[in-house]
């Protein structure tokens, strides 16, 4: 791992167009600094933030960097992983499960048995017909309730697993998403995932016809005043309104949710404009 993180370092060092001199100041010798670029050695916490301080780089950027830079050696971030929902290759699935379960025998990591649950989950995204164990169910939910605290990778993991759980276990940890992610969520990118993960729970909802608890989603992102640059989002609640409205009997809700699709197809969003499709036809299809 320190390799990874001195060549990461090294890589912004160079961008910057600064010296090893430069970055050290007097905190750290040159010498020790390049030992760290190398993977040679490890820098102390209290060095290696001043190192970045003297960079003008801030904490949070170095992790965005490194997680972008090295992210296709976590499957969970892996473009393999998405590859495979896509085109439904239910074997890459059972690989990893294989794989995890091996992990988990070996070590008895909890996120490796979480991580099994998961891909149970998206087996049965790529064939519906394949029905998820409900022991798997319960290692999600259990798993996102002991931890008090929720960062990216419980969003992630919340996110994925949403349509799979059923509506009171959704309505319960919806409800738990602001409380256990208010100390992330100064970060701007995770306030974003949160209210991208309070939408996809509201239209799982809707889906499924639940007006009264997806009203109580829609109220929680209404009190939220997301910014105006949030523009996405903004439009998601737009839609989810208007599907509501629809669902309650207003029939004006369905011209709500057409002018939404135009606006996605406007700003080529497609994947979305094609959602906002499927959702219209088994509303209006019925």
């Amino acid at each position: 791992m320190k390799e990874q993180y001195g060549k990461v370092f090294k890589i912004i060092r160079e961008s910057k167009n600064m010296s090893l001199k430069e970055v050290a100041g007097d905190f750290v010798t040159p010498a020790q600094l390049s030992r760290f670029e190398n993977g040679k050695s490890n820098l102390t916490v209290d060095t290696f933030f001043h190192c970045l301080n003297n960079m003008d780089v801030l904490q949070g950027e170095f992790s965005t960097f490194y997680n972008t830079y090295y992210q296709d050696e976590d499957v969970r971030t892996s473009k393999e992983l998405y590859l495979a929902i896509e085109s439904r290759n239910i074997e890459f699935f059972q690989r990893y499960i294989k794989d995890y379960e091996k992990r988990y025998g070996d070590y008895k990591r909890k996120s490796d048995r979480l991580m099994i649950a998961v891909f149970h989950v998206f087996m049965n995204r790529c064939d519906p017909s394949i029905i998820i164990p409900e022991e798997e169910k319960r290692v999600i939910t259990d798993y996102l309730m002991s931890i008090d605290e929720w960062c990216r990778y419980e969003l992630w993991i919340l996110s994925n697993c949403a349509r799979s759980l059923s509506t009171k276990t959704l309505e319960i940890l919806g409800m738990e998403v602001i409380k256990r992610s208010q100390f992330y969520d100064n970060i701007e990118e995770n306030a974003r995932k949160t209210y991208g993960l309070l939408l996809n729970i509201t239209g799982h909802l809707l889906d499924r016809k639940e007006e009264r608890v997806a009203s109580k989603f829609i109220k929680m992102l209404d009190s939220a005043n997301m910014l105006e640059t949030y523009m996405l989002e903004r439009l998601q609640l737009k839609f989810c309104k208007a599907h509501l409205r629809y669902l309650q009997g207003v029939v004006g809700g369905l011209d709500e949710m057409k002018e939404c699709k135009h606006i996605m197809e406007f700003l080529d969003c497609y994947e979305l404009s094609i959602q906002i499709s499927d959702t219209i036809s088994q509303l209006t299809d019925m």
